[in-house]
């Protein structure tokens, strides 16, 4: 478990203002994850999604946040992160219409950059993400 929190060889590999950079970025990743997580949907949907399905997209969102906060799963999060983002994005826009899908955008696409930022930054400790011994 403590080995979820030590520096990856891409952060031993970067200068202490890359690596605060890239901290910052993937806090605020994951506190869009955590924003996400608040609540799915347009509640003026006309046939919006189960409950169950919005309460799994919410618990989902929360699991990546996490990840991306953890060093060592902080690729893996990124790479989540942005596919829950383009998932979140088809849905806005095939389940609850094209007003919400223009209304949520501009957070969607940052969100989408944000993810993708940090998948390219730590892309290389993403094959270590499941090794015992990076």
């Amino acid at each position: 478990m403590i080995g979820l929190f030590k520096r990856t060889a891409v952060m031993q590999s970067d200068s202490r203002s890359t690596h605060r950079f890239y901290t910052g970025v993937a806090v605020l990743l994951a506190l869009t994850q955590f924003a996400c997580a608040t609540g799915s949907g347009n509640p003026a949907t006309a046939a919006p999604l189960p409950d169950a399905v919005n309460i799994a997209a919410n618990v989902l969102a929360v699991g990546i946040g996490l990840l991306v906060l953890m060093p060592r799963t902080r690729a893996l999060g990124g790479l989540l992160a942005a596919l829950n983002m383009v998932a979140s994005m088809f849905t806005n826009y095939e389940v609850d219409g094209f007003d919400y899908f223009l209304q949520v955008l501009v957070f969607d696409v940052s969100s989408l950059a944000l993810a993708l930022l940090v998948l390219w930054h730590y892309r290389d400790d993403l094959r270590d993400t499941f090794r015992s011994v990076p």
